[in-house]
């Protein structure tokens, strides 16, 4: 192997070897010398390796799934071919370094079960390695099924492998891979839950003093739950707007208590807040879409931008699904008017994939939501929604649909990055 790609619990995403030097594409020939119509078409044939596609690893020697049964030598990894009966290995993965999976042509099923059963039916934690024919745009269907490390072939690109781990946004396959519907759904969490933490990961790598700018809805709680989990070097803040629901202010004690990090309230200038009321009355959003947008500047968008100060970077808990101003929302992007980059981690969870999170790491929500509230921003302003409506119908539900915006993320302030 010349290139592996490896996804590292601590680390993210990491590259090691050298790529191969590769040779000058040779001219296409044309069929009968471009002399008329060929009428026999020679098709090549392709035909899968006699044998495994490597009989070493860094560290040792890869010995087959039935020398392992009749006792392999200390040390030694696993190589899977196609094959083999993975259930063979039922209590016998303790103590193995490395199970290795050898894709003999690209798309062969089968290396995908092996690693499905691998990790849900045998419960194997240990290194999971993907060998042979692998290409770089597949390591994003590896990585959901559970591999954790590539061996790119010879002419495949280590960064173009990289930038798959989080360019295929939505699954492309449609069919039970194997085992029951519900253990398909808990793989596809679980595949969004290391894409998550890889994303955070490379975040707080990256950046000088990132920040999550959490409005605690249940899509920041995640979003928190995970640095906390992982322990990243990611501040969190929140905006007190002076008018939110006693319920989502409770959020923040909560939050310090159970994850024992600090979150920093802030809040507006009391000025500016005085001068609004004094000059428009303390309710006057509900009049203009001008003096409502002119409210949450004062109470949201300068708080903000106070909070950024100093930072290269901020993370949202913003998704696709949440209204029809964010159908295109990128997982990165530039907010060129405060000069840094902006991450939106969860741009193609749905809110079924948010509350499967929460329920699984058991986070703190908002009770609001068990009252019919999906999109809770200030209390004025928010309202329980019916069965089916937009995600955002109980935001300012008073205005037309596409002005549903309170400046805080604007088409017009970033670029996809």
């Amino acid at each position: 192997m010349s290139l592996l790609l490896e996804i590292d619990a601590q680390k993210g995403a990491l590259i090691r070897g050298e790529a191969v030097e590769r040779p000058a594409p040779k001219p296409v020939k044309p069929a009968n010398e471009g002399a008329g119509d060929v009428r026999r078409k020679i098709v090549p044939v392709v035909k899968p390796p006699a044998g495994p596609s490597a009989s070493e690893w860094e560290n040792g020697a890869y010995v087959s799934l039935q020398n392992w049964l009749e006792g392999a030598p200390k040390g030694a990894a696993i190589l899977l071919q196609p094959a083999d009966d993975v259930r063979a290995l039922e209590g016998r993965v303790g103590d193995v370094p490395l199970i290795s999976v050898d894709f003999h042509r690209i798309g062969d099923g089968r290396g995908y079960t092996h690693a499905f059963l691998l990790r849900k039916r045998l419960n194997y934690a240990g290194p999971l390695r993907a060998i042979g024919a692998v290409t770089a745009d597949q390591v994003f269907a590896l990585a959901r099924v559970g591999f954790d490390s590539f061996a790119l072939r010879a002419d495949q690109n280590g960064e173009t492998a990289l930038a798959a781990l989080g360019t295929f946004s939505v699954p492309y396959q449609g069919a039970v891979v194997a085992g029951t519907a519900a253990d398909r759904e808990a793989a596809l969490l679980d595949a969004k839950v290391r894409l998550l933490d890889l994303a955070l990961k490379n975040i707080a790598m990256s950046h000088n003093r990132p920040a999550l700018a959490s409005s605690l809805s249940a899509e920041d709680m995640v979003i928190a739950d995970a640095i906390a989990r992982l322990n990243l070097p990611i501040d969190v803040f929140t905006l007190d707007t002076g008018r939110l629901h006693s319920e989502t202010l409770d959020l923040v004690e909560a939050t310090k208590q159970r994850y024992g990090r600090e979150i920093e309230v802030v809040k507006p200038d009391a000025g500016a807040v005085s001068d609004y009321v004094t000059r428009h009355g303390a309710d006057a959003f509900y009049e203009s879409v001008e003096l409502r947008k002119l409210c949450c500047n004062i109470r949201k968008v300068a708080p903000l931008n106070t909070a950024l100060k100093g930072r290269s970077a901020w993370v949202t808990g913003q998704r696709r699904e949440q209204a029809v101003t964010r159908g295109a929302l990128p997982e990165t992007e530039r907010d060129a008017e405060r000069d840094m980059q902006k991450y939106n981690p969860l741009a193609d969870w749905t809110w079924t994939d948010v509350l499967a999170y929460a329920n699984r790491f058991d986070i703190p929500l908002n009770p609001l939501y068990q009252r019919g509230y999906v999109s809770i921003g200030c209390e004025p302003c928010t309202k329980a929604i019916r069965p089916d409506e937009d995600p955002r119908a109980g935001r300012w539900w008073w205005e037309n649909q596409d002005s549903r915006e309170c400046g805080l993320h604007t088409a017009a302030n970033t670029r996809a990055a």
